[in-house]
């Protein structure tokens, strides 16, 4: 028998820690950045940032964090939802770790504007508004990068939903809410693409949704794991079908 299948309790509850540690670096990072930027002002979003530079890279920093942590959730409940779908479960660490590598990439977005508002010499080739501007567009296309990887995140979350809602070992209205998490995701960031007012307005109520939904099944994998017994029935029996 091997280490996983001897403690999936304990693999939940760390894949529920390292979730937990998204969220609260997610959730600082956007307080940090979104705190400093005001809103089709690239001169007074400057200022902010050049005021509030250690904020501002920790925010940085706490996004990449947050990115490391993902993946190992991501590699976790990979081995969680086996027994439930090999095959799905497979599925969805791809969506997962793909939305982390965009993310990743997307982050060099987030701290390009301490490079465009800094004092190296070659910077001389522009104006102050030029350069202000360059860092606003920097912050305006972190944005866009964020709704890109929402939507591998949102195809993330609403496999993971499926996949507990075939589970025996997890109660099935964390699907419900990890399928409409998903479904949240998702629709925010392509209203946003295709439509941006509808996107923003649909934004305002489905996002708190959706992080409420991821929330509530990383509190359970935290303080409940999963059911043990039922996992490594579903486990036993998933292999027979195998075999």
């Amino acid at each position: 028998m091997t280490a996983r299948r001897s403690s999936p309790r304990l693999q939940a509850r760390i894949a529920g820690f390292l979730y937990m540690i998204v969220v609260a670096a997610s959730i600082f990072a956007l307080t940090t950045s979104s705190s400093l930027i005001v809103r089709g002002d690239a001169a007074a979003t400057a200022a902010n940032i050049l005021a509030s530079e250690a904020s501002f890279r920790l925010g940085f920093a706490a996004n990449l964090i947050a990115g490391a942590a993902y993946i190992g959730v991501v590699a976790l409940l990979y081995g969680v939802f086996k027994p439930v779908s090999r095959t799905m479960s497979f599925v969805a660490a791809f969506f997962g770790l793909a939305g982390c590598a965009i993310s990743a990439m997307n982050m060099a977005n987030q701290i390009a504007p301490l490079f465009f508002l800094g004092d190296a010499a070659y910077l001389a080739a522009f104006d102050a508004d030029q350069r202000h501007a360059l860092a606003y567009v920097s912050l305006r296309l972190l944005g866009l990068g964020n709704d890109i990887g929402l939507v591998f995140f949102g195809f993330y979350c609403l496999l993971i939903g499926c996949l507990v809602l075939g589970s025996t070992f997890l109660p099935r209205l964390l699907g419900v809410v990890m399928v409409i998490a998903g479904l949240g995701w998702l629709t925010s960031s392509f209203a946003t693409f295709i439509a941006p007012a509808l996107g923003n307005t649909l934004s305002s109520y489905l996002l708190p949704i959706s992080g409420l939904g991821e929330t509530l099944f990383t509190l359970w994998l935290l303080i409940m794991g999963v059911n043990a017994k039922k996992w490594r029935e579903q486990a036993g029996e998933s292999a027979g079908a195998v075999s």
